[in-house]
């Protein structure tokens, strides 16, 4: 039994649009929150180049996966009404890949596809103290995902009729395209934790005894669940694309705005950590003025790291150009001398 008998391509779209339109009203709701913690913060720390980028292109995502829905929901009822009583109905109306509806789909998704990676190349030079040399390889990466991308789209849209997307001449397109995509979302995502590892080493030195290590932790983990979740959901793509099976529309339609909730979910979680963690240490360092010993807590960023005791000598000199107050220390308490004379008081 073939996989169009056993899930048909209509069934198959059907379950698409209902999944994609449920993780777009997630992502909505998450993109609504990180717009509230982008501007919340940009109130309390001034204006942010990053926040700014974030905010750039978090809407982006947002607007192209409201495109991209949007065109699904056409599609939908030129397919399910339109075409119902056509010969081949509903199943003829999606096998037919060169539609301007499917192209312009397509197109934004590469188009989403390349606006998280390129962030994620960003965030990679970012992390790497503006190195460009660290960009070489995932820049190389990312122009070979949009060529491919892209090309793949050129390809549908010149498919004669009748092709479908398994066809011979997309098929290399096609598995490019999502093979590199997955590897520049690994590579940098290893490149940046390893950074960040590198960097905790190189300060574990300067770190009194006992101090909380594990803050840089809190970012690596939630960098990797998020390439975690993108590249589970990227691997099922490909893998269903390699089997030839409908289900890859299902997870094709339903990627489009979960990069956009992996990316908010990102925004959030570091968003609402930074924010907690100011109100707490209210918006900067607090030190105890109370004086202790190696017990001592200093709070930076949320997190308590105790102080090492250090030993001050201090040495006072004086010089006085008046004259001698031995006579006026040793005075009697009902006497008063003339200081600014220097005279000794008298009996």
């Amino acid at each position: 039994m073939s996989d169009e008998e056993t899930f048909p391509l209509a069934r198959a779209e059907l379950i698409a649009l209902f999944l994609e339109s449920m993780i777009f009203g997630a992502f909505t709701v998450l993109y609504a929150i990180a717009i509230w913690i982008l501007l919340y913060r940009e109130k309390l720390r001034g204006a942010s180049t990053l926040n700014r980028m974030l905010f750039g292109t978090t809407t982006v995502m947002w607007v192209l996966a409201v495109a991209h829905l949007a065109i699904d929901v056409v599609r939908a009822i030129e397919g399910f009404v339109v075409w119902a009583d056509k010969p081949g109905g509903t199943n003829a109306f999606y096998a037919r890949i060169s539609d301007p509806t499917e192209v312009a789909k397509n197109v934004l998704y590469i188009t989403m596809t390349l606006v998280a990676d390129s962030f994620v190349s960003y965030r990679l030079f970012i992390v790497w103290n503006r190195a460009w040399w660290i960009l070489c390889i995932p820049g190389v990466l990312l122009l070979a995902t949009a060529i491919a991308g892209y090309g793949a789209c050129v390809e549908i849209g010149l498919a004669k009729e009748g092709n479908a997307i398994f066809a011979d001449n997309l098929q290399p397109w096609i598995r490019a395209f999502f093979s590199l995509s997955l590897t520049t979302n690994l590579l940098a995502t290893f490149l940046i934790a390893a950074r960040i590892m590198w960097s905790n080493r190189r300060v574990r030195q300067y770190r009194a005894s006992g101090a909380a290590a594990g803050s840089h932790w809190e970012v690596i983990e939630t960098m990797i669940q998020s390439a975690a979740i993108y590249s589970a959901a990227l691997a099922s793509l490909l893998g269903t694309y390699l089997a030839g099976s409908n289900a890859q529309y299902v997870c094709l339609d339903a990627l489009q705005p979960l990069i956009g909730v992996v990316f908010t979910l990102i925004i959030i979680r570091v968003g609402l950590g930074y924010t907690m963690n100011d109100t707490v240490s209210g918006g900067g360092a607090a030190i105890s003025d109370r004086a202790g010993g190696p017990g001592q807590l200093q709070t930076i960023g949320g997190h308590a790291y105790p102080l090492q005791p250090v030993a001050i000598n201090v040495s006072v000199s004086r010089t006085h150009d008046r004259a001698s107050f031995e006579a006026y220390d040793h005075k009697d308490g009902h006497v008063v001398s003339d200081v600014e004379s220097g005279k000794a008081p008298s009996d």
